[in-house]
């Protein structure tokens, strides 16, 4: 059965500044988080005029520095400072404490699914959400989650199953967390798509729904819910772990991997696992969890399988996989 847990957490805004109220919003929805009806398990964000946040307390060398994000610690407080912006994040409780100018139109973007969203993932990690860099899907009590690196076929393969009938998470970005009944739950981080301009020519009716650019990219946003709504569904139980591979040149097929290999590519789909030390091994653990307790494959996709759903929806359906597993399981080259 689906499990229907909601998120553990809601958000309350302090101060007087629209525009920055909007982009947290904006954020906070997008990942499904609801505004606070008290302060119980609560996010407080306050705005705090420019420039007026106090930083020079915290130590000069950034513990981490990525991307122009540099992220300081001093006990429970955590700064995170990019470009113009500051915040500071008291992990005791829950509050941030943003500083900074609004963000020009051009920014927003970045605002908010970088800045904003790393102190999140922050107090995330402390409720037992860890972030994973894959899309989501379910087809009937079953969920997979599809890894690769940017590029390699995720959102199109999102689509496909779309289109096929398929249920959907997200397309790039899910956290995972155990239930009480120790089995893990993934649930959309973001539930906004980004379309290249090659999907958007495949499925022109996405057209008018993809207003949103993406900085530096040629790709654009879309929020599936707009389009199927009642193929949205905000929790899965994985049960298969698909690893997409572009095999341009080849005929697709699909391979069982060992569960340390699956792990392996976890790990690698996770820049921030490291980056947060005080969570890294109980991140760590249930990725080990979620690799034991899923069936994963090695998916090279070749170009007929791109732009026919079916024929994807046909090849990973759970009596193939399955029945590609006992093979798996008989060879005794993988004894």
């Amino acid at each position: 059965m689906i499990p229907t847990v909601s998120w553990p957490l809601s958000y309350r805004f302090i101060g007087n500044n629209r525009v920055l109220t909007n982009e947290f919003a904006a954020l906070f929805t997008s990942c499904g988080f609801i505004q606070a009806s008290n302060e119980r398990d609560c996010i407080t964000v306050i705005f705090v005029p420019a420039h007026d946040l106090v930083t020079t307390e915290f130590p000069p060398e950034p513990i981490v520095e990525w991307r122009g994000l540099r992220i300081r610690k001093k006990a429970d407080r955590i700064l995170f400072s990019y470009r113009s912006w500051d915040l500071e994040l008291d992990v005791a409780t829950l509050t941030f404490r943003c500083s900074g100018p609004d963000p020009a139109p051009g920014d927003r973007l970045g605002f908010r699914e970088f800045f904003i969203l790393s102190p999140l993932l922050f107090v995330l990690h402390r409720a037992g959400y860890f972030e994973l860099h894959a899309g989501a899907c379910a087809y009937q009590e079953f969920g997979y989650l599809f890894l690769g690196r940017s590029g390699s076929g995720k959102t199109t393969a999102m689509l496909s199953l779309i289109a096929a009938g398929w249920n959907y998470l997200s397309d790039d970005a899910i956290v995972i967390s155990a239930s009480p009944q120790d089995r893990i739950v993934a649930r959309p981080l973001r539930r906004s798509f980004s379309l290249k301009p090659d999907l958007l020519n495949r499925y022109p009716g996405l057209d008018a729904y993809a207003t949103e650019l993406v900085p530096a990219t040629n790709k654009r946003r879309l929020d599936p819910r707009q389009v199927w709504p009642q193929q949205y569904t905000p929790v899965a139980n994985p049960v298969f772990i698909i690893a997409c591979t572009p095999a341009d040149e080849e005929p697709t097929h699909i391979t069982p991997i060992p569960r340390t290999e699956s792990l392996a590519r976890l790990v690698g789909s996770t820049p921030w696992l490291m980056f947060d030390q005080a969570t890294a091994s109980a991140h760590l653990e249930t990725f080990r969890s979620l690799a034991a307790t899923c069936r994963s494959f090695e998916l090279k996709a070749g170009p007929e399988l791109i732009q026919n759903g079916d024929r994807l929806a046909s090849l990973i359906a759970p009596d193939a996989l399955c029945e590609t597993w006992l093979s798996y399981k008989r060879d005794e080259r993988w004894a």
